[in-house]
């Protein structure tokens, strides 16, 4: 067996701290059972020495008396003196040596007491609050672990929870009308951004947890296991020691008994510090071997439906930019510091094995020196351990968003922020917000002399141009300012509304109206312009909002957003085509099929081609489609008029027109020719809420009756049954 390699729990019992921890407890303690084995014997010991001597002073008492009467007899002819017989010169030499055997075991239970006891209760003490050490390295590491853990939970919830408000704003972007509209749309934006970094926070957060939770199980305990093992077979080694004197001091105190001791002492011999070891794991291993526990992956938020993909937006990207510039700043000195200690913890284990050679050579005797160097090596490990978790952590957060992005921080310059407390109203120069209060709520860079929030350093883009005087300081920062200075100015990156059809279609969402408001804007030059677009915009969403006539009423579902077609600027009066004849609705009308279009109750609409079938093609603002000929009146000519309805009577109409309003139009004339069916398919599962909806498994087919109006539904059919569905959940076949 000494040819075999010796075992390595850190190797083969991986996490198993607890049981090993117990064991080599379990071994430590044995060893008071030891020491109160030995305290008994020197008590048998120091009773039968001080028997010996009293039975050897009485019978040198009586010996005296009778010496000379043994010796030469009563009435002796010539005095002995001193001479004794042979017979008497034997019996004092037995009892001598009695007298002697005495003394020997009184010896022999005073050796056990000073060499094997104590010494013994020394190393049970000094075993035990090594292994102490022990557990509390091990407390440490589990904390630092489940701390991880903890932070990946919290980062999850924050994920989650700002998933939920930014759907909540959403929410509130659909249903908010006229100027309050771009409000809540750049609350929204920000959201939006803010989630995106709150995910990323998240990624990064789990990737970190992977790397701490695999450095725990495969660095950190893996070493508390080795050195728990090494404190053992170092207890064992000690044991044996003092086994040893033990056996020595009784061969020679009781040569009668040194072929029993010869026999113990090989058994002694023979118990190798290893070989518990290998039983205990033979014992203790699990058959179908340790599993590492599986790596954490990313959740989607139950309200918001995404990927485990890195966010790589334009925002996204400064905020990684700038995570990736503080990370690296800080792996640089850590992985200095990791290298640094690994090499001292790898000299302290090499004086460790040669220390043991030494002690094993000189007969197993344990030292002050080998158990100080063990000491040396589990703290060089811990103090290794923690700075090697933040190393982890650092490179983890690189290559994820190197991964990602690439070199995303090749030509970056990133700016030197400091914490700063502004005494007079600021500005942030990024989100053009007041930086509110004293208490170092803002940031400033040292460079450039960019001011911002401290929730807004992360999103500030790396390209500070460097250390710039006071007289570039301040030009920089009027021009960031001016640049702010306009709420609109945002909306005029967006492309312009040439004036062409729009059909009504799914992409028609509130992206439209900022693009048809810009486009006002552009065209006017004034905001007046713009809010006279957007009542307009509102009256035309208002009334196209009504149930289509030409089949049953659909059923009653939330409504999320106003119909795309409503947010289809009309053109100004000074841009407006040339007039035709004029018609006006008599009900509201819902486009059911293509070429159709929408237009609500009492709208003035320019014929473009007259009846055809029952049919005429007519133009509302921009957007020139079918209508029933029976849902409108044709109108005398009247000099050219924009009229505009009033919010009031808008929201009204489209309410009405929502809930089923009492008017409603008449039959509609037959369609001309047959309409192709359109199939989608489910690529969601989606749980019906109401009785009003279908459930859906992914791939589920159905039958599509009406694609999505812009309130984010769309009616499907099944089996007969028309019912509604999230219009995000399908995809046309």
């Amino acid at each position: 067996m000494a040819d075999e390699a010796p075992p390595n729990f850190g190797a083969e019992l991986k996490d198993a701290f607890k049981p090993v921890n117990n064991w080599v407890s379990n071994g430590i303690a044995w060893i008071a059972d030891v020491e109160e084995f030995y305290r008994e014997r020197s008590i048998i010991e120091k009773e039968y020495s001080s028997k010996l001597a009293l039975l050897a002073k009485r019978f040198f008492e009586k010996k005296s008396k009778k010496t000379a009467s043994l010796s030469v007899g009563d009435t002796p002819l010539m005095t002995p003196g001193s001479l004794e017989s042979a017979s008497m010169t034997t019996w004092n030499s037995l009892i001598t040596t009695t007298e002697i055997v005495s003394q020997e075991h009184d010896k022999l239970a005073t050796d056990m007491i000073t060499k094997c006891a104590d010494t013994l209760k020394v190393l049970n003490t000094r075993y035990e609050a090594f292994r102490i050490q022990h557990e509390k390295f091990e407390k440490r590491l589990l904390t630092d672990r489940d701390a991880q853990y903890s932070e990946l939970r919290k980062t999850k919830a924050a994920y989650d929870a700002t998933c939920k408000e930014l759907e909540g704003k959403r929410v509130k972007v659909e249903k908010s009308f006229d100027h309050g509209r771009p409000k809540a749309q750049k609350s929204y934006d920000a959201q939006m951004a803010e989630m995106h970094n709150v995910k990323n926070t998240y990624l990064i957060t789990l990737n970190v947890t992977n790397a701490i939770k695999e450095k725990y199980y495969h660095t950190d305990v893996p070493d508390v296991l080795s050195s728990l093992q090494d404190l053992n077979e170092t207890r064992v080694q000690a044991m044996n020691t003092v086994w040893k004197l033990s056996c020595n001091m009784e061969s020679t105190a009781l040569i009668r008994c040194s072929d029993h001791m010869k026999k113990l002492h090989a058994e002694i011999e023979r118990n190798l510090p290893h070989l518990d070891s290998l039983m205990f794991i033979a014992h203790n291993q699990p058959q179908d071997g340790w599993r590492e526990p599986p790596d954490f992956y990313f959740e989607p938020s139950p309200i918001w439906h995404d990927t485990d993909e890195i966010v790589v937006d334009e925002a996204a990207r400064v905020w990684l930019q700038n995570k990736i510039a503080k990370s690296q700043t800080n792996l640089i000195s850590y992985r200095t510091e990791v290298e640094k200690r690994r090499k001292d913890v790898e000299s302290m284990q090499a004086k460790r094995e040669k220390n043991r050679g030494s002690s094993e050579s000189q007969g197993g005797r344990t030292t002050a020196e080998e158990m100080e160097t063990l000491r040396n090596v589990l703290n060089g490990q811990e103090e290794l351990a923690a700075v090697n978790s933040k190393r982890v952590a650092l490179e983890t957060e690189v290559d994820t968003v190197r991964q990602a992005c690439g070199d995303i921080d090749k030509n970056a310059h990133s700016h030197k922020f400091k914490s700063t407390s502004f005494k007079i109203p600021t500005s942030c120069d990024l989100c053009h917000e007041k930086i509110w209060g004293l208490s170092a709520k803002g940031m400033t860079c040292k460079d450039c002399g960019f001011n911002c929030h401290a929730k807004c350093e992360m999103r500030v883009a790396a390209n500070c141009p460097g250390p710039l005087d006071k007289t570039a300081k301040k030009a920089l920062k009027d021009v960031r300012q001016n640049r702010g200075s306009v709420s609109i100015d945002k909306l005029s990156e967006l492309p312009a509304s040439n004036g062409s059809s729009v059909g009504v279609n799914r992409s028609n969402t509130v992206t439209s109206v900022s693009t048809n408001s810009t486009a006002m804007v552009e065209r006017s030059g004034t905001v007046k312009s713009m809010a006279t677009t957007s009542t307009a915009t509102t009256s035309t969403a208002a009334t196209s909002a009504a149930p289509s006539a030409s089949s049953s009423k659909p059923p009653a579902r939330r409504v999320l957003a106003p119909p795309p077609a409503a947010y289809i600027a009309e053109l100004p009066a000074d841009e407006a085509v040339p007039d035709g004849p004029k018609a006006k609705m008599l009900y509201s009308y819902t486009a059911g099929g293509d070429g159709e279009i929408s237009v609500g109750e009492g709208k003035e609409v320019i014929i473009v081609q007259p009846d055809d079938g029952g049919w005429t093609k007519v133009r509302n603002g921009t957007v020139t489609g079918l209508v029933p000929t029976t849902y409108i009146e044709t109108l005398a000519p009247s000099p050219p008029a924009r009229a505009v309805s009033s919010p009031t009577s808008t929201i009204d109409s489209r309410r009405e027109s929502i809930i089923g309003g009492k008017k409603k139009g008449p039959a509609v004339a037959p369609k001309r020719g047959a309409k192709k069916l359109v199939h989608v398919h489910a690529i969601y599962d989606y749980k019906a809420r109401t009785e009003d909806e279908f459930d859906m498994a992914e791939g589920d087919k159905f039958v599509l009756i009406a694609e999505d109006d812009g309130s984010g539904w769309a009616e499907v059919e099944r089996n007969g049954v028309k019912k509604m569905v999230p219009a995000n959940y399908v995809e046309k076949v």
